[in-house]
């Protein structure tokens, strides 16, 4: 596995009846958290900070990146809409390990960490939901794992647009907020090879491909054709 492999691009979404957790940490943050508007490229938090809030993302798309020996920025997690985040070096009395910044224009919830941390013994719903999450996500970094092992690029690029993308009737709209670099760390490959992939595609008919926006014509028979 290459430096660039250890990335999780499903990791961290709260699905696979995961509805109950979702809505407790949600419902926690709406009540307590403050509420604010960032834009594009805006760092949420840095390495090497002092862990001061937790984060939930009531809008939009944050990735979890740091910066390998050689530089390069490696995104190590995408956190969605409903998802919490900021979470594991508050709770070991860390400081920040990476950074995190959105991809697109977002809306973060923070709560502070003191009062998080009292918050998750008053109301022991939310405790317990955390806890699943974390342990949900841990099992998806496990079989991530396994996936770059032993599935082609081709099919770990496919996840990622599926993740991303919009389900319209038989097509899938992806509105493709990451650049071919950032999506080579995330699914471990090079550049060029998800350039060449997405043009390979291209040509066969499968999607088009403009402007960013990536329509996978015929859902089924793309998943299928993999």
């Amino acid at each position: 596995m290459d430096q660039e492999g250890m990335s999780s691009y499903w990791e961290g979404t709260v699905t696979d009846n995961g509805e109950a957790e979702q809505l407790a940490l949600a419902k926690l943050f709406q009540e307590f958290g403050s509420s604010r508007g960032m834009k594009k490229n805006s760092f949420i938090f840095r390495s090497e900070e002092e862990s001061q809030e937790i984060y939930f993302v009531q809008d939009g798309l944050v990735k979890i990146s740091q910066f390998a020996q050689e530089g390069q920025s490696i995104t190590l997690f995408l956190r969605h809409k409903g998802e919490v985040f900021g979470a594991a070096e508050v709770l070991t009395g860390q400081k920040r390990q990476r950074y995190a910044r959105c991809i697109t224009d977002s809306w973060i919830l923070s709560i502070p960490t003191s009062q998080f941390t009292s918050l998750l013994k008053r109301h022991p719903n939310a405790l317990y939901a955390l806890t699943v999450v974390n342990a949900r996500r841990l099992l998806q970094t496990q079989r991530y794992v396994e996936t770059l092992i032993s599935r082609p690029v081709a099919w770990r690029l496919a996840q990622l647009l599926m993740q991303l993308g919009v389900r319209v009737g038989k097509e899938t709209v992806v509105t493709l907020s990451l650049t071919h670099e950032e999506i080579s760390y995330v699914i471990g490959c090079s550049r060029q090879t998800v350039t060449e992939t997405l043009g390979r595609w291209r040509e066969e008919g499968i999607i088009r491909y403009e402007k960013k926006i990536v329509v996978i014509h015929d859902t089924n028979e793309f998943q299928q054709h993999l």
